[in-house]
């Protein structure tokens, strides 16, 4: 008896496998379009004080850009520690839309190590607490190059200031 039920079932799976729904292939031109764009861009260093954290990361021209974080927009801002897959990179995620961003996501170090010249924890000139008010003010984060006055610059190692 046991033998027939389990044939039966068997025989049901086999018959109903064919009526299942399976996956579907989807032209890669057929699928919705999304309104968001992201962009990654590698962290070459940052300034962290009260106000928030100052990022100088490689834009797309492969220039160095200021990414302002106000501690008053750190919830729209997702800091994450290095996980396995990750070993120890530093990069920013931007998800915007039309120009506003929307997200930023930003994978940080295992180590954060504040002897390196590019990691620092000091405080702010008078210039970037003003960058930080406006920004913080006006209640966006904006990336680098639609930020007026900030231009960062990257020294060689032994190279005076």
């Amino acid at each position: 008896m046991k033998k027939i039920l389990l044939l039966i079932l068997v025989f049901l799976f086999i018959l109903s496998a064919h009526f299942l729904p399976a996956q579907s292939i989807v032209k890669l031109g057929d699928l919705p379009k999304s309104e968001s764009t992201i962009n990654i861009y590698q962290i070459y260093g940052f300034q962290e004080a009260e106000e928030g954290y100052k990022i100088v990361y490689i834009d797309n021209n492969n220039e160095p850009a200021f990414l302002y974080l106000p501690v008053e927009l750190l919830d729209q801002v997702h800091i994450y520690s290095t996980q396995g897959n990750t070993y120890n990179q530093n990069f920013l995620i931007i998800w915007q839309k039309a120009d506003t961003i929307t997200r930023v996501d930003w994978y940080q170090p295992r180590d954060i190590d504040y002897t390196l010249p590019n990691n620092l924890l000091r405080n702010y000139t008078e210039k970037d607490r003003e960058i930080f008010r406006t920004i913080a003010d006006d209640g966006k984060i904006i990336l680098g190059p639609d930020m007026a006055g900030a231009e960062p610059t990257i020294r060689a190692p032994g190279g005076g200031e």
